[in-house]
């Protein structure tokens, strides 16, 4: 374990005079109240209804609203305030479709803003000095959809383990991702797109200069994040422009090394081709004003960018070749991903015949093809839309968690790798008053599926969803304290937790939760390693 990881837990245990303070902090010694002074003003949240243990603020502004001439530019610092600003309700989430209710991902009527770059914090913290652990949550949906104040995500039972947990909404879709020439022209930086990752950046600036004032420590900061959020936590990894602002990182179901994504040239030309079907035509300043002239709804039902570019700026090579590179941001990882990813992921797939799959493959993966079958035979017995959804699963999911344990482990860091095969029950993830949906027809019902671990991770299996097992409880409590023991310390065991050793790719070494939590060896690796040969990385 590298030394300067020491030294953070130092500061986070023991010098907290020295290391808590930080800009907009309170006096050392200050009891924590809900009125709590920022850099940029006076905060008045509330204690958590059902714990008076635990303090919540809501909707705090990070950034200016990205609206008008901000419209797809990078954030721009928030003004201060006068007088005490509520902190008593979530913001809005960003601008995205809706899902429809038949979905486990449904999210219901949302209330939906451009307006909407603010984050939460739940604390514990009695007193200002603390410098407790900070944990920092980027949610899923593909980069299109999600919101940082979904109940799943609720910080209470984190913030009762010991850690100061923050949730942030991030631009998505169309008003994340832009690439246009005409933005790139105005760009100091010369790059356009990629604002939805931007946001994460300047959510993590306004920590580091404010969080002192909630009992949490800079010095000591954990980003964390699912499917499009997990993405993220990889892609800030590889930013230059994160560097320091963040100390350990835990990625779930989402990482960033089969490349693919496009440069600015092509997402600039993706960029005219979607506004010309707007009728905004040209690549010069009236063309941008148009397109800043647009509704929100319109902006929303077009193809102005959907995802994270190489934009030479905040991703200034591929992520992969950032880390093959060994010039990431250097620090400890926890990652993984579940057994069934791609049940309630890809369940839109069709059911084909044997030979309809063959061809498909061999149009994907070219002389691949019939080794996937051959790795994948069992699934494809059970049905060729199972088989297809755990082809697409491994590669998208558990090859790129494992992969990303191996770039770490290659740098030189600590790597844990998880694999969750505990099949929980099924509930409408984003909106889970609503209950459980019906199972699907087919071999094994959801499974372990995308997004199932979400619960388990917050300690909010008490909270959410309905049907649980105490075995699911017991998962929960232990899963949530791996992670805040991991946001400590940079190493997730502790007492009367089972042992989770360290990655090394020549042991391949995962913890299991499932029907027990125990150490497994070599998951799916036939599998994986055939991913390995077909995408190539570089350790």
């Amino acid at each position: 374990m590298r030394t300067h990881r020491i030294a953070v837990v130092l500061c986070g245990l023991l010098v907290v005079t020295a290391c808590g303070a930080g800009d907009g902090g309170e006096p050392a010694g200050d009891s924590l109240e809900p009125v709590v002074e920022t850099s940029l003003g006076t905060l008045e949240g509330e204690h958590v209804a059902r714990d008076d243990g635990v303090l919540v603020f809501r909707g705090v502004p990070y950034a200016e609203a990205p609206v008008g001439e901000n419209r797809w530019r990078a954030p721009v610092n928030r003004a201060s305030w006068e007088g005490t600003r509520s902190a008593a309700t979530f913001g809005p989430a960003c601008w995205q479709r809706l899902t429809p209710a038949s979905s486990i991902y449904t999210r219901g009527e949302l209330d939906r803003d451009e307006d909407c770059l603010y984050l939460n914090i739940w604390t514990a913290a009695e007193q200002a000095s603390e410098a407790r652990p900070v944990m920092v949550w980027f949610h899923g949906g593909g980069h299109t959809g999600g919101w940082s104040s979904a109940r799943i995500f609720d910080g209470t039972a984190l913030a009762k383990k010991g850690v100061v947990l923050v949730t942030i909404n991030y631009r998505l879709g169309p008003f994340g991702f832009l690439a246009h020439p005409a933005l790139t022209a105005e760009s100091p930086h010369a790059s356009s797109g990629n604002y939805g990752l931007l946001d994460k950046v300047a959510a993590l600036e306004w920590v580091r200069d404010n969080i002192a004032a909630f009992g949490g420590d800079p010095a000591n900061v954990t980003i964390f994040g699912q499917s499009a959020g997990s993405w993220s936590v990889c892609y800030l990894m590889a930013s230059p422009l994160a560097a320091g602002l963040f100390h350990k990182a835990i990625g779930h179901s989402g990482g960033c090394f089969r490349g693919g994504r496009p440069d600015l040239p092509a997402a600039h030309d993706a960029g005219l081709a979607a506004a010309a079907e707007l009728g905004v035509e040209g690549d010069g300043a009236e063309a941008l004003a148009a397109l800043r002239a647009l509704d929100a709804e319109a902006v929303l039902d077009s193809d102005l960018g959907s995802g994270a570019i190489v934009d030479g700026w905040f991703m200034p090579r591929p992520a992969d070749a950032i880390f093959a590179a060994g010039e990431h941001n250097d620090v400890p990882v926890i990652v993984g991903a579940l057994a069934n990813e791609g049940t309630t992921l890809y369940a839109n797939m069709p059911e084909r015949t044997e030979a309809e799959l063959a061809a498909l493959l061999r149009e994907q993966y070219g002389d691949h093809a019939e080794a996937l079958l051959a790795a994948y035979d069992p699934e494809v017995e059970k049905s060729t839309k199972w088989g297809a959804q755990a082809i697409q699963a491994d590669r998208s999911f558990v090859w790129e968690m494992r992969t990303w344990a191996r770039a770490v482990e290659a740098g030189g860091n600590d790597a844990y790798l998880y694999f969750f095969s505990q099949a929980p029950p099924v509930f409408r993830i984003y909106v889970p008053e609503r209950a459980a949906i019906d199972m699907p027809d087919g071999p094994d019902g959801y499974g372990a599926y995308h997004s199932g671990d979400l619960a388990y991770a917050f300690g909010n299996t008490q909270l959410v969803g309905i049907d649980w097992t105490e075995w699911d409880h017991e998962i929960s409590r232990a899963m949530s304290q791996y992670w805040v023991n991991f946001a400590h310390t940079g190493d997730p065991n502790g007492d009367r937790l089972a042992t989770w050793p360290r990655y090394e790719a020549a042991v391949d070494e995962w913890l299991e939760f499932g029907s027990d939590i125990k150490t497994t060896r070599e998951v799916r690796k036939e599998k994986l390693d055939l991913f390995d040969r077909i995408n190539a990385p570089a350790w």
